[in-house]
Formats: C-alpha cells, structure tokens, sequence
C-alpha cells in the first residue's frame, strides 16, 4: 500500500525574509521563529493582529513566498528556503480572480472537474446537491461576473474540495464573510476534513474559526502566541463565567463589585460580563449574589466560551494592541 503521510504541514523556527521598520530601533522580522505542526483532515484557522503577517504566514506555507531560515516541510517534502515551486499536492486560494466571468458558477465547476473520470451528468447532479447542501443554490446559475468577491472565493473552495490537493489553503483574511458564506464554508470544512484533506483559513473573523475550524493559531508580534485545539483555546482564555444584559447594566456594576470579590466584571455592548480564574468559577454564587444585590436582570446567562472572548483575553495577556 501506498504511505499515507500523516503530518501536512511542519514548521520549525522559520523567520521571513520579510522586515518591519521601527522608529528609532532596528528592523523587526515580520515573522520570527514560527513553529506548527498540521495533520491530515485537520482545519486550521490562523487568525492574529496583523493582516499581513497571517497572509505572509500562509503564503510561506503554501510555497508561494520563499522564507530565510528554519525548516519547512509540506507532505514530508523538504521546500528549499529560496527557490518557490508549484506544489500538485496545495490548492492555493489567494483572491478571487482565479474564477471565470464569462460562465456561471455550475458551469466553472463542471469545467474544473472536467478532467475527473466521472460520469457527466452524475457529476453536475453532484455539484448542484452540494451547492444547495451549503446553502448556495439560490447563486449556483448566476453568472460569476455578478458575485461578489467572497462568494468567489467560496466557489473557488468548492472547486478545491474536487481537486487532488492534500491541503487547501485559503488565504484571505482582508474578506468579510456574512452568515450565509460563512456557513458554507463551515461545511465545505467538514467536507475536506471527511476526505482526509487539511483546510488552512487565514482569517481575522473568530466567529469563522470557530464554526469551521477544530484547530487555530495566532500570530502577534511576528510569533505564534497560541497553537492548538478550538475547543482548548476557548475553554483556556475564555474566563467569561456569565453574561447579563439590562439597560442598568452600569449600575448593576456597581452594586455587584462588592459582592463578588475575586471576580472581574466588565461591560462590552449593553452587556455586563462577570469572569473569574479557574479557581472561582462558580455560576450559582453569581446568581445568588445578582439575587442578593436586589436587581432582576432583562437576561442572565451562562457564556457558552467563544473564540472572540478567547481571542480578546489572549491578545490582553500579552499586552498587544487588537
């Protein structure tokens, strides 16, 4: 049988020819010293303070910008630091344009699988189940010059799930996709994955990772500053216990401050937050002291542990501008 390499993707202390000018100081890498590790049917979504560093982070992993030291190993082929090389086994997705205006979006997928040994006519039923399966049926006869161009990109993912590629990497984290997008790309992930293909998503949107992604990285500061599991980074950095949310939510504040020592409270959006280490974690003493502190809030609830907060508290640890 043919050896099936597990791990994808391994980096180990590579630095980017790339450098920041400082006022005053010496030039600073753009990225220093990066060290991941990715395996098969895994979706990582690399997410941080700096746009550039994610897009520079994904073009050195997909071979499309050459790196200036470390290691680098992509299917357990060594890539040379300087020399970029077309990789058969990466499906690079760095903008929209790779999409072509004059067909709509069921005829570019069937021309892009044109070369799959499949039954035509099975293949086109195929696509057209899958586009509406992820939500994208009332878009798959639109002619692709009028799509915008996250629903390319989209598109573009799709014909990436039909390709031979191991790794899919999606790197566009200057696009903003709604809930619609979003959720068909949340499901276009769990698709790869199924196919035991590796999704890379450089994003700035948290609630993205967290619908599509079962691992993250974050990069600040020209370092990766988390790299693991979704669910670890969420229930790690999220130490928001409850959330209560009343037009008084000020005052509520202030009455409850006292009265839960050892807690932080904190309001964002109407909302009041009350967090606590792992050691005070106990959501029936807030409730109490809410009870006690005479107010009945419009609505109390346990926070269910998200990304955003995860990713908030994170970038707060380490005194690093959002």
């Amino acid at each position: 049988m043919p050896h099936i390499a597990e791990h994808v993707v391994f980096m180990e202390n590579v630095s980017s020819g790339e450098h920041f000018l400082t006022s005053g100081g010496s030039p600073r890498r753009v990225l220093s010293n990066i060290s991941l590790l990715m395996k098969r049917s895994e979706a990582w979504g690399i997410t941080g303070t700096s746009l550039y560093e994610i897009k520079l982070l994904l073009e050195i992993m997909a071979n499309i910008r050459p790196y200036d030291s470390g290691r680098c190993v992509l299917i357990e082929q060594g890539m040379p630091r300087r020399k970029r090389v077309i990789l058969r086994h990466v499906f690079y997705i760095g903008n929209s344009q790779m999409i072509y205006n004059n067909m709509n979006v069921l005829e570019y997928l069937m021309f892009v699988t044109g070369k799959l040994q499949r039954n035509q006519v099975e293949l086109q039923e195929e696509i057209f189940e899958l586009l509406i399966g992820i939500g994208l049926g009332p878009i798959s006869l639109s002619p692709n010059n009028l799509l915008t161009k996250e629903e390319k990109a989209v598109v573009a993912l799709l014909a990436a799930v039909y390709s031979g590629s191991i790794i899919i990497v999606f790197n566009l984290p200057e696009y903003e996709f709604d809930p619609i997008l979003s959720d068909a790309i949340a499901k276009l992930s769990n698709l790869i994955r199924k196919m035991g293909k590796t999704l890379i998503l450089g994003t700035k949107s948290c609630l993205l990772i967290e619908k599509a992604s079962t691992h993250s990285a974050v990069v600040a500061g020209g370092k990766v500053i988390y790299s693991g599991t979704v669910e670890n980074f969420r229930y790690q950095y999220d130490h928001v216990i409850v959330k209560i949310r009343d037009k008084q939510a000020l005052k509520i504040k202030e009455s409850l401050t006292p009265l839960l020592p050892g807690y932080q409270l904190s309001i964002k959006n109407d909302t009041l937050m009350i967090s606590g280490s792992p050691e005070r974690n106990d959501p029936e003493l807030i409730y109490k002291k809410v009870l006690e502190s005479g107010f009945i809030p419009e609505l109390m609830e346990m926070n269910p542990k998200t990304v955003q907060n995860a990713y908030e508290e994170l970038i707060l640890e380490h005194d690093l501008p959002q």
